[in-house]
């Protein structure tokens, strides 16, 4: 009769590498009968089992502790578990990380470069404003003789611009049981704020780029590229476009807006690096210098190269399809932060009646569901005015394919 097996040498029910399925379930019977269980514990005599168990005794024998064990990570797993003590799934619940939360903000937002906001005491009102032509008039200056007069010249101001504020707003309700009963790092409360700020930003996003865009707002200070013209064409010079433009406007422009889709294109442009290496100069080798916004804007002349990033869901039933919120166009502007009130000129502004930022209002409500709650309401009064329009600004559209 063999010796009795040692506690660490007794055969887990695992399947080794030299055992089929079905040897390893008479492998399991065999030790789950009473007298296969007395046999291990006193010892098994060779006479008294067929070659089969044997062998599979003889293989569970050899198997060292570490080896015993590392099959039976990798052939059995968690559902044996109970063969070798706890498991990590049996001493932890998982529930939310408290250090995590994951939100996906839009991409830059450039309204209020484009339309600067102007704080304003009333909902509407006239906008002062003098005729682009009265400082270009070439008058008489000539003063004849000692006892003539100097001439007068004739000039006007009229009002004929009227801003009107229109009210937008959103609101959020958050129950208190959802206040009381939420985790670490959940603040339902922050969390409505920043999805219904995002949602109003972007709808204004979306009215300055539409008015910033549209070419009836420059006159015929305005050019829709096509063909090898297009800046996404190697023989196109956009440079040179952007200058000759910037000199048709009669306030100067300082600003250079572009579409999102459209800066990847203009700044590997071919004719634009070669303001950087030299006009000449055709092989920049495998890796010519990249241009960046700035070095774009002092070539141009101009305070900033800003560029519309957002994107917006093309489809707002369940739509998972995104595009771009500013198109595959560019402006120059002439964009000033703050209005003097002796003499402005700038492309527009957004009139904000109250004051500069959203208003922001939490609204108790006792009686929805079993506790009650509150409504977070953001709102804002706007009105995106177009002041300099062709005077202040150039547009190119359908710049590239």
């Amino acid at each position: 009769m063999n010796a009795p097996l040692r506690r660490h040498e007794r055969p887990s029910i695992l399947m080794g590498e030299t055992t089929s399925p079905s040897d390893f379930a008479r492998l399991a019977n065999y030790l789950h009968d009473p007298v296969g269980s007395r046999l291990l514990s006193a010892g098994a005599n060779d006479a008294q089992r067929d070659e089969t168990i044997r062998k599979l005794l003889r293989e569970a024998m050899d198997l060292s502790p570490a080896e015993t064990h590392r099959r039976w990570l990798s052939d059995v797993g968690q559902s044996a578990s109970h063969l070798m003590g706890l498991a990590p799934g049996a001493v932890h619940i998982p529930v939310g990380a408290q250090n995590t939360f994951a939100v996906y903000a839009n991409r830059e937002c450039i309204a209020d470069m484009v339309m600067p906001v102007v704080s304003v005491t009333k909902k509407s009102d006239d906008v002062w404003a003098m005729p682009a032509t009265t400082l270009q008039s070439i008058a008489s200056v000539n003063i004849t003789n000692s006892r003539a007069r100097p001439g007068e010249i004739p000039y006007s101001v009229n009002h004929d611009l009227r801003y009107a504020c229109q009210d937008y707003g959103l609101i959020d309700f958050i129950d208190n049981q959802t206040l009381a009963n939420a985790d670490a790092p959940l603040q339902p409360q922050l969390i409505a704020l920043t999805v219904v700020k995002s949602f109003l930003d972007l709808a204004r996003e979306k009215r300055v780029a539409d008015i910033a865009f549209a070419a009836g707002n420059y006159g015929s200070n305005t050019e829709a590229l096509a063909g090898a013209n297009r800046w996404d064409q190697a023989s196109s010079d956009p440079i040179a476009a952007l200058l000759a433009a910037k000199e048709g406007v009669y306030s100067t422009p300082n600003t250079l807006v572009l579409g999102g889709q459209v800066w990847p294109k203009l700044r590997t442009n071919p004719n634009v690096l070669k303001y950087i290496v030299g006009r000449g100069y055709t092989n920049f080798g495998a890796s010519p210098m990249i241009m960046q916004l700035e070095t774009f804007a002092q070539i141009l002349e101009v305070e900033r190269v800003i560029v519309g990033r957002a994107k917006y869901v093309t489809s707002q039933e369940a739509g998972t399809t995104t595009d771009y919120l500013w198109g595959k166009s560019a402006a120059l502007l002439r964009v000033e932060p703050n209005p003097n009130p002796r003499m402005t000129q700038t492309f527009g502004y957004t009139y904000r009646f109250g004051s500069r930022e959203y208003r922001n209002e939490i609204i108790p409500d006792r009686l929805p569901g079993a506790a009650g709650g509150e409504y977070l309401k953001l709102t804002v009064s706007d009105d995106e005015l177009v002041i300099g329009g062709a005077t202040t600004g150039y547009l190119f559209t359908t710049v590239i394919s």
